[in-house]
């Protein structure tokens, strides 16, 4: 959805992205919590910690001339979609590589692919409630991610059976809702779905590899 609106707090104006940026990070980590517990909920918390701190920090690449001249521009600016990739980016390389490693298994994965759904999700029902647009485009997209949260949450199992599916359904159902939002197919947060569902379908289809790391550790 596009910004309509931009929200005072104190003496610091924040896009609505901002706001239902962090509304999606807090009802997700809730949710998180109650589905799989202490364990999972931790490294999501850790993945949102990291994609914050690097896209906050970013703008140390996207505008240095600014934080050399005005360093506490630290706390106001951040670097943009740019940087919030490169968050993403990170946090998946992290993930990939205490994978492989043998430090998550197959039960947390499932609970970071939740997550990440449930964000994006939360994102773009509380853009539609704090911006205006088309009804069309707002009716639609609410009831499009209502619908796949809700399903995603309901066919989700403990063996991860059903990822891949899942997780291309997540990409099919962004890139209907991004062709009726006034951006059409260049959305930034389209591309941030493409990344993740690719990503966790990248990992669903090695099945050997997961079974090998259940219970968190590799076979010698």
């Amino acid at each position: 959805m596009t910004v309509t609106k931009l929200f005072l707090i104190g003496n610091f104006t924040a896009p609505s992205t901002w706001v239902a940026l962090i509304i999606a990070f807090i009802l997700s980590y809730i949710a998180i919590r109650l589905k799989f517990g202490k364990q999972p909920v931790s490294r999501f918390g850790d993945a949102i910690f990291y994609l914050i701190i690097i896209w906050k920090l970013s703008v140390i690449i996207t505008d240095f001339k600014i934080v050399i001249k005005a360093p506490f521009a630290l706390l106001y600016f951040n670097g943009g979609m740019f940087g919030f990739i490169l968050g993403l980016v990170f946090v998946m390389y992290r993930t990939l590589l205490d994978w492989r490693k043998g430090r998550i298994d197959k039960d947390m994965l499932i609970a970071l692919f939740i997550g990440a759904v449930s964000v994006q999700a939360v994102f773009q029902v509380v853009m539609v409630l704090l911006n205006e647009g088309s009804l069309i485009a707002r009716v639609g997209t609410a009831v499009i991610f209502l619908g796949l949260l809700f399903f995603i949450w309901k066919n989700v199992d403990s063996n991860g059976s059903h990822i891949v599916q899942l997780a291309l359904l997540f990409i099919a159902a962004h890139v209907f809702v991004a062709s009726i939002q006034p951006k059409g197919l260049m959305n930034p947060p389209l591309l941030v779905t493409l990344l993740i569902g690719l990503f966790y379908t990248m990992l669903f289809m090695n099945k050997p590899t997961l079974e090998q790391t259940d219970g968190g550790k590799l076979d010698e």
